[in-house]
């Protein structure tokens, strides 16, 4: 198994993260723990090796289980790859048949993200319209936001009917919640919790406790005045 990169083609990484740093492009943001199975265009009777280096250091092949670990196909066109520790690091598939072609990502694996609501209540009245939005926060350990390469985010919740409902949560942030009860006649108060969410790439986002339940209160409405000609 090779653990090194000759420097021609160590060359030729440098140049293909120069341009996808300043491009924003080539770039992969996922969760630690989380694992992603990555492809190519297959040619038949062509070689495939894929490899990871630690963005600092290019010149030797990461080959510690504990930080990367390959699940699969690490010499076929296509890999299935666990990413074990959070860091900078460079993924590299090089394919060899009548000519040699190379292609190399730049991969940041992070600690997990958290999600919860912003507001863990609201209120309306009774208007027969059972849809509304409320907004989500979902942050690193850090505390800083995930970008919007991160979305959209795929969020499992539940009302008091106890019924998984799926809701694909973009940018903007903002859960859309159907099924709310409301009844013109008596207050109503519905609880949405939140059951699972993974980000644009399949990484799970931790569900943050005491955070995950948004109570939204459907007012009644009041009796229809009568108006009465008294004079």
């Amino acid at each position: 198994m090779k653990t090194q990169i000759h420097k021609g083609i160590l060359f030729m990484i440098f140049m293909i993260l120069a341009v996808a740093n300043a491009t924003a492009q080539d770039t992969f943001m996922l969760f630690e723990k989380a694992s992603h199975v990555y492809t190519v265009i297959e040619t038949d009777g062509n070689i495939y090796s894929w490899s990871v280096f630690e963005m600092s250091d290019l010149n030797n092949e990461i080959l510690d289980t504990d930080i990367v670990e390959f699940i699969s196909g690490k010499d076929t066109y296509q890999t299935e790859i666990r990413w074990k520790q959070a860091g900078e690091y460079v993924l590299v598939i090089e394919e060899v048949g009548s000519c040699q072609n190379l292609k190399a990502n730049r991969v940041i694996v992070v600690s997990t993200a958290t999600i919860a609501f912003k507001d863990l209540t609201s209120d309306d009245c009774a208007d027969l319209d059972p849809q509304f939005a409320t907004e989500l926060v979902a942050i690193y350990d850090s505390g800083t936001e995930l970008p919007e390469s991160q979305y959209p985010i795929t969020v499992i919740y539940r009302l008091d009917d106890a019924v998984d409902r799926t809701a694909i949560v973009n940018a903007d942030k903002m859960l859309q919640v159907e099924g709310v009860e409301e009844n013109v006649i008596t207050e109503t108060i519905n609880h949405i919790t939140i059951i699972s969410a993974t980000n644009k790439y399949g990484g799970t986002l931790k569900v943050v406790t005491d955070q995950e339940v948004h109570t939204r209160t459907i007012f009644a409405l009041p009796a229809k005045p009568i108006i009465t000609i008294i004079n």
